[in-house]
């Protein structure tokens, strides 16, 4: 029998790389599907999104990803119904008129609800340089 923890890692990892492809493709309605209804997402430059306000974003084009983004994953934390995951954000992407290089640590929270997970918060910040 397999470890809990290991399956619900499992689990997410498998849902981390439908978002990575939903990201990459600016694929709103697959980010739909895969976002908690309670979402959350401060980005590097401490915007906050919910799960309605990221989503308009991503389908007025005011956000849009490159198809060079990749998460990373260097940590992770299994806590019953919630997966933490911690790693690297990589890639470009234009925020309004503005190109962004990325190049941030951040933090990942999966939560299990009715036998499905859900990325319910998502975290960015800068790295420091010098």
């Amino acid at each position: 029998m397999r470890n809990p923890d290991q399956t619900a890692l499992d689990s997410v990892r498998q849902l981390e790389q439908v978002r990575l492809q939903a990201i990459r493709t600016n694929d709103a309605d697959a980010m739909a599907l895969i976002l908690d209804d309670k979402f959350i997402y401060i980005s590097n430059r401490g915007k906050i999104f919910d799960k309605q306000s990221y989503l308009t974003a991503v389908r007025s084009h005011e956000l849009t990803y490159s198809t060079d983004l990749d998460l990373t994953e260097t940590d992770c934390r299994v806590d019953g119904d919630l997966v933490i995951l911690v790693g690297m954000m990589r890639g470009h992407a234009r925020i309004g008129l503005e190109q962004d290089v990325f190049l941030h640590r951040n933090m990942r929270v999966w939560r299990e609800r009715g036998h499905k997970w859900r990325l319910l918060a998502w975290q960015s910040s800068d790295l420091l340089h010098g």
